[in-house]
């Protein structure tokens, strides 16, 4: 009974913490009566993603996938599927990267930065009412870090300039980015978790 008690007390605060981490909405719309109640007796039911990008390589289904299993691993208590009441479906309107570097006591630091940006509509079936809508914007980093190489003598310095000049090579090059499924799916969990809960 007490390991109970335990465990389930763990999982709440877990939740709390989620919840209370979750990313900000940007020009939050949300109904007076779309509740955490309304939420949990209705359900979702579609749920679709598209892109606004050019060359992105991840499909619709498979965005839709990661969706789906995103909202059913953050909000166990929501039913997922054809019978639910509310339609969710998100847009994919920004994947930017962006590369910062700085330089302390001898070492060089560089990071890499990927920041995706959805736009999300919930939709009651029932009344075909739009019931909740924002932006949600994630990202995360990547970081190099290097030791600074001290400079040589002339004579020795002469020919790593011509190497690194013909091979066109950066001796502190950036890391890759976040890939872009990890950061999307940060995003589809911000969402889960900014919809309506019972506290």
């Amino acid at each position: 009974m007490f390991l109970t008690l335990v465990v389930a007390t763990f999982l709440a605060g877990c939740e709390t913490l989620d919840h209370l981490t979750a990313p900000g909405v940007e020009g939050l719309l949300l109904a007076p009566d779309f509740t955490a109640v309304a939420l949990t007796d209705g359900g979702i039911g579609n749920t679709g993603v598209r892109s606004t990008l050019d060359g992105k390589t991840v499909s619709p289904e498979a965005l839709q996938t990661m969706l789906t299993a995103a909202i059913r691993s953050k909000r166990p208590d929501v039913f997922v599927g054809a019978r639910g009441r509310y339609q969710v479906s998100a847009q994919v309107i920004g994947d930017d990267i962006s590369q910062r570097s700085q330089d302390i006591e001898g070492t060089t630091y560089r990071w890499a930065k990927r920041q995706v940006r959805v736009s999300y509509t919930v939709v009651d079936g029932a009344t075909g009412r739009q019931v909740w809508g924002g932006i949600i914007a994630t990202e995360n980093e990547t970081l190099a870090t290097y030791e600074i190489k001290q400079p040589k003598k002339t004579s020795e310095r002469m020919p790593e300039e011509i190497v690194t000049a013909l091979t066109d090579t950066d001796p502190y090059p950036y890391p890759d980015p976040p890939a872009f499924n990890d950061v999307v799916t940060q995003n589809f969990e911000g969402f889960a978790l900014n919809l309506p809960y019972q506290s």
